[in-house]
């Protein structure tokens, strides 16, 4: 089948995003708001080469007190309170309110491959422009034509 190389790309990063996005998406349209506290700020494990900063916040569920790590570098004193989403049917899959701890991690895990693309299908010397991809199910899976 030979498609041209614009078609392959936005097709590429459509397989890429979508279920990136469609996932985090479901997620925040099933969450539930609430108000956490934090409780103390955690430095990581004594053994890690690179210890992260995390947040052990703390909140009400019913009647249960739910607690989980935190997005780091929050700089709060032990006490605030703070904004956090969680899901009904599993609240201790919570995260902090705030856009670096909810999209963070889709940024990170969507941008880099995209940008890999980005730099693959952009540059004439890998895939020259005009050109046309065949794909097959044999090897070469892709071919430049």
């Amino acid at each position: 089948m030979l498609i041209n190389r614009t078609t392959f790309f936005v097709t590429l990063f459509l397989a890429l995003l979508i279920p990136l996005l469609g996932s985090k998406i479901i997620w925040l349209t099933h969450s539930e708001k609430t108000q956490g506290i934090v409780a103390f700020e955690g430095k990581g494990n004594a053994g890690d080469q690179i210890r992260l900063d995390y947040s052990v916040i703390w909140f009400r569920y019913k009647e249960d007190t739910i607690w989980f790590n935190g997005f780091g570098n929050l700089r709060l004193p032990p006490g605030t309170p703070i904004p956090i989403r969680y899901q009904a049917g599993n609240p201790t899959d919570a995260k902090v309110d705030i856009f670096p701890a909810i999209w963070g991690d889709t940024l990170v895990y969507g941008g880099i491959p995209l940008l890999m693309l980005i730099c693959v299908f952009l540059h004439p010397d890998v895939v020259p422009r005009r050109s046309r991809l065949c794909l097959s199910y044999k090897r070469p899976f892709i071919r430049i034509v």
